[in-house]
């Protein structure tokens, strides 16, 4: 694809405040031009606006950052949006904290798909903010998957939004006996008599340190298979009241013997501490220079690129590590020094991602400026639908396929072309088209789609067919286009065969006669064919 620079719809602006950042990692002190500006929203949150771009290019890169990293207010808690049979919970208020009763047909299912509507509705609702796309990074991370309770599925929820930008070491406390976590990686099943693995292989592998090459019998580079099996036992005791959803201790099925751990821990010991052990186990981990790399890494392969070289590992990795270490694992000045970093704007970080489905249909909904009701109860339906579109293109919350996360962000070489093959296209098609086209259909909506005549009308000129079309390229792709397809997207899709001025008066007619059902319908039919050609185009699927 060739990627030609063309004039931004915003003025361009020269970054020149120095950002504070550790001369390992040099600040980006390029040109901040609507290019640069919608690759850090889009890397960093979920489908910006036009006008969220537009302003960010007026602000600059420092001020971006901190309207970025601003710390956001609570939202409302999920509510029960439909389900009349709810013994606890009328419809209209929150399902939090609130018994639930199993047998009640209906009720799962109303309760789940209330939060899933919920997580959805953080990603629309919210100004562009790092914390969302983070939370999603951490449960792609700290995987809870395919477990039916909503109680604990909130709880584990929260705690990572509680987490997120801060304390690492101190999730990883919490997120060992949080319910969630307990059920899924069998936690509550590992006792003293019956050691159950699972959780503190993955607490090893996956969460905190990774595996490293294998370098001898049962020894691979950062830990072995006996620090698995003392991890686990130092774990044992907890379990969860199925009554309610609580967790517990047990001192009786906890294993009270000293575990001995191997020379990649320097040989530590850790004796009996009872419902504190876990604290322990986590402190230690801690102590491996490696687990900063790792995590870093991880950071890395979900903004920037999952291509890290022997360079981007010295250049980058390495100074992510060495930030996360001297901020005691807090995870916000990381965060920033890589996305206002030099290297986070190269060249060849920019749509080099496909867009994951929740990214892309995000972008649908957002940027796509679907027209959602401003009551509480009628957005619902509106994120539920999100929803079940990310379902459909397999990237559903708390349905991820394996401990591992989304193969996307793990599976060498594809990466995050495995969002992207025959069917998945053909279901991203589909959804584009219904809501070009105003199609969109569930519980609770009818005809729910774009409003196109709503978003274009804040561009700068949108009676300028050219200037149109360039403008909603750059709002939807990472790069401009090429002169050929800006030529072709005029002349054989919005104005076939017709000179400019033929745009130019149709729509100025229809601004000065809006009531005007013709004119609107005209200039409405020539957008929703641009526009679903356009999202068809490969490079939509980039960011």
């Amino acid at each position: 694809m060739t990627r030609n620079s063309i004039a931004a719809p915003s003025p361009t602006v020269k970054s020149d405040s120095v950002l504070s950042g550790p001369e390992s990692l040099p600040v980006y002190s390029g040109d901040w031009t609507w290019i640069q500006a919608a690759h850090l929203l889009r890397r960093m949150s979920f489908a910006p606006t036009y006008s969220e771009i537009k302003q960010s290019v007026e602000d600059g890169l420092e001020k971006t950052i901190e309207k970025l990293f601003a710390p956001q207010p609570e939202p409302e808690l999920p509510i029960n949006y439909y389900f009349k049979d709810d013994p606890e919970v009328p419809i209209g208020e929150t399902w939090i904290g609130k018994k639930f009763t199993p047998r009640i047909n209906g009720l799962l299912n109303a309760r789940n798909a209330s939060l899933e509507a919920w997580i959805m509705g953080l990603y629309l609702d919210k100004p562009v903010n790092v914390l969302e796309k983070l939370v999603l990074f951490w449960h792609n991370h700290l995987v809870v998957s395919l477990i039916t309770p909503p109680n604990p599925k909130w709880d584990y929820y929260s705690l990572l939004r509680k987490y997120a930008l801060g304390d690492f070491k101190a999730l990883m406390k919490e997120i060992t006996i949080n319910s969630a976590m307990l059920i899924y990686l069998n936690g509550d099943q590992n006792t003293a008599k019956s050691p159950n693995e699972n959780y503190a292989r993955e607490l090893l592998e996956l969460f905190t340190i990774g595996k490293g090459p294998l370098i001898g019998p049962g020894d691979y580079t950062n830990y072995t298979e006996n620090d698995i099996q003392e991890i686990a036992r130092a774990l044992t005791g907890w379990g969860i009241n199925r009554r309610d959803d609580k967790v517990t201790f047990s001192e009786r099925k906890h294993d009270t013997g000293t575990k001995q751990l191997s020379e990649h821990f320097g040989n530590a010991t850790i004796p009996n501490l009872g419902e504190e052990e876990y604290k322990k186990v986590i402190d230690i981990i801690f102590e491996q220079d490696e687990v900063a790399r790792f995590i870093s890494r991880q950071l890395y392969i979900w903004y920037v690129s999952s291509n890290i070289s022997e360079s981007v590992e010295r250049e980058v990795i390495e100074p992510m590590a060495q930030i996360l270490r001297k901020s005691d694992y807090h995870i916000e000045p990381v965060l920033r020094a890589l996305c206002q970093s030099e290297h986070f704007f190269s060249a060849c970080n920019l749509g080099n991602m496909i867009k994951s489905p929740i990214d892309y249909t995000a972008m649908l909904f957002r940027t796509g400026n679907v027209d959602l009701p401003d009551n509480l109860l009628e957005k619902y339906p509106y994120w539920f639908a999100f929803s079940r579109a990310v379902n459909r293109l397999d990237q559903r919350p708390f349905y991820l396929p394996s401990v591992a996360g989304w193969q996307a962000y793990y599976q060498e070489p594809v990466y995050y072309r495995y969002w992207l093959s025959s069917v998945s296209l053909t279901q991203r098609h589909d959804l584009t088209s219904q809501l070009v086209r105003r199609r969109l259909r569930g519980r609770g909506l009818r005809n729910a789609g774009m409003d196109l005549l709503g978003l274009i009308a804040v561009f700068d000129h949108p009676e300028d067919p050219n200037a149109l079309i360039r403008q909603l390229s750059l709002l939807f792709m990472p790069f401009a286009l090429t002169d050929e397809q800006y030529d072709f997207l005029k002349t054989d899709i919005l104005i076939p065969g017709l000179p400019d001025y033929e745009w130019t008066e149709e729509y100025g007619n229809f601004i000065d006669n809006p009531k005007d059902e013709n004119l609107r319908k005209a200039v409405l039919s020539r957008l929703e064919s641009l526009m679903e050609v356009m999202f068809g185009m490969a490079e939509n699927q980039l960011m």
